[in-house]
């Protein structure tokens, strides 16, 4: 689609330089470059380390994804200033399929269920549980639920980031029902294939270990982590000079509502599912949280718990920690820390149960994607206007006050 950036109203056009995307871009292939020589020398820690990165910005994009659909099904009104945030950020999902390449590539490394002696009854390696599940994880069905769920994802997210763009031109007034429209598939089916997509990719290394709540798990970090995403974006647009008018403290006392409220509603999920495991205190549940509180990870557990519930919980409750920005975009940095701490919680402890550990391919990993990724998103958000500028609650959005 040809770029409508050259025909935005001024107040809405992107005015930033290209360090914007080259100065991410730059650091996102610095820490590829050393987490190729981790693959060089410990191949199976880079596979770990990459998919801690990966589900990292995956978690982001599916939270984005939410976000744009929920606002088009509620008719919202406050977000159309902030909405081309995050249906920018949808675009990630092709390039998210190509970063997770490496991932295919190390899936014997990453996941147990793709060693095919335990599935042989001669074999001294035989897994009766592992057996019984063999008809779902096997290599070639999981490779063609992965394809389905990128492309389901990248199909809803073009339709609604393109009517979007085209409503910045053609005022029709058909756009808004089309969006709801794709917005409602995108809904029912998506909570379907968000949560498969969980159990697939995160879930399945531990392949003895099930929780049914776990896709809900996964989305709970997700769409608070888009929040966080909205706000820093918007503030670094306001120090740049723009939508400075558009963006008010109002905008971002809402932003800072949701980012509390899925702050809450990650750890209330959370506590559910360490509860329904305790109390059922079955040995194939329990051995997911005895992982995570012996040799070492209790401390992890314990400042995940502390840094991603306790403390921006007291930070955010107040009303001056959302209205205060500087003190915002802090706690939403936080949160992006967290929740890349709450993927490297769910993921490393299968590699190294018996001790815990950070490793430099953990962090230079993640400062690779989320430069690539950062990079892409930031390109693309300067093609088109920075709000949607025909949208027909546009208006409310401008003159939208927080009690």
């Amino acid at each position: 689609m040809r770029s409508t950036a050259s025909q935005a109203d001024p107040a809405y056009r992107y005015s930033w330089s290209q360090m914007a995307w080259m100065l991410p871009l730059a650091i996102g292939i610095a820490g590829l470059v050393v987490s190729a020589v981790g693959w060089a020398t410990n191949p199976a820690q880079f596979y770990f380390s990459y998919l801690i990165g990966w589900a990292f910005c995956l978690s982001l994009t599916v939270g984005a994804y939410f976000f744009v659909i929920i606002q088009h099904l509620t008719k919202a009104r406050w977000s159309v200033v902030v909405r081309r945030i995050p249906e920018t950020l949808t675009w990630s999902f092709p390039l998210l399929a190509v970063l997770g390449i490496p991932i295919l590539l190390g899936m014997h490394d990453l996941y147990h269920w793709t060693h095919h002696d335990l599935f042989d009854p001669t074999s001294e390696h035989y897994d009766p549980i592992l057996a019984d599940k063999e008809g779902y994880l096997n290599t070639p069905f999981f490779l063609a639920r992965v394809a389905f769920y990128f492309i389901f994802w990248t199909f809803i997210s073009f339709k609604l980031y393109t009517l979007s763009v085209r409503q910045d031109n053609d005022p029709d007034p058909s756009i808004p029902k089309l969006q709801r429209k794709y917005s409602a598939i995108g809904l029912g089916i998506g909570a379907v294939v968000t949560s498969f997509a969980a159990f697939d990719i995160l879930m399945s290394l531990d392949p003895h270990w099930f929780s049914t709540i776990f896709g809900v798990y996964f989305f709970g970090g997700a769409f608070m982590s888009i929040m966080a995403v909205m706000i820093l974006v918007s503030l670094v647009l306001r120090n740049n000079g723009m939508l400075k008018k558009e963006i008010k403290v109002d905008h971002f006392q809402d932003l800072g509502k949701f980012l509390f409220a899925f702050t809450v509603f990650w750890a209330y999920i959370a506590f559910s599912q360490y509860m329904l495991i305790w109390y059922g205190n079955l040995p194939e549940e329990t051995i997911f949280f005895r992982h995570r509180l012996e040799h070492g990870w209790g401390t992890y557990s314990a400042i995940l718990l502390l840094g991603h519930f306790v403390f921006p919980f007291i930070m955010l409750i107040g009303r001056w920690g959302k209205r205060w920005l500087p003190f915002l975009g802090f706690m939403a940095i936080w949160m992006l820390g967290m929740q890349w701490f709450d993927m490297f919680w769910l993921i490393k402890p299968v590699m190294e149960a018996d001790h815990a550990a950070l490793s430099l391919y953990d962090i230079s990993a993640w400062f690779g994607l989320f430069g690539v990724f950062s990079a892409a998103f930031m390109y693309r958000l300067s093609r088109h206007a920075l709000v949607p500028q025909r949208d027909p609650r546009l208006h409310k959005s401008l003159s939208f006050t927080n009690s």
